[in-house]
């Protein structure tokens, strides 16, 4: 499977491909196998500093819904902090082109648009399990997003 850039260039994860990463019932084993083979070239994975929270949102919202016990909602928590993603902190001017990035992506809320900022940003590709994200960057001239089920 083909990460489609140089070695050297970072990786931004969205809250999604997190979880899809984590869940036994969600994991998508191409997307195991992306973050194994990430990892084996060293490559710097990274995420907006809510990334976190997103993820464990959709964890509780599982749980909630009984599509997962407490106990399988606990270890994905857990889970999540062992992918190695560098946590990034936004600053202002993140924040002001995330705010640009969701009117070009016709988005009411900035929650994508921060992924394809810092991805913009550090001039990095986006990885995400949202194909409606990647559908949109790509319209809007981000050749580099990527859909995890790419490279089946």
């Amino acid at each position: 499977m083909s990460t489609m850039s140089t070695a050297s260039s970072p990786i931004v994860i969205d809250s999604n491909l997190a979880v899809w990463a984590v869940l036994p019932n969600v994991a998508v084993e191409s997307t195991v196998d992306l973050l194994a083979n990430w990892h084996r070239q060293r490559r710097r994975i990274v995420a907006p500093d809510l990334w976190l929270a997103e993820a464990t949102s959709v964890i509780r919202r599982l749980v909630f819904h009984k599509v997962i016990s407490p106990a399988q909602g606990k270890v994905a928590i857990d889970d999540l902090f062992s992918l190695g993603v560098e946590t990034i902190l936004l600053d202002q001017q993140l924040y002001q082109n995330a705010f640009e990035w969701a009117e070009k992506l016709q988005q009411s809320k900035i929650y994508d648009s921060l992924y394809v900022a810092l991805a913009e940003h550090l001039q990095a590709e986006l990885w995400t399990a949202d194909k409606r994200l990647v559908n949109g960057a790509k319209q809007a001239g981000i050749r580099r997003a990527h859909w995890v089920g790419e490279g089946k």
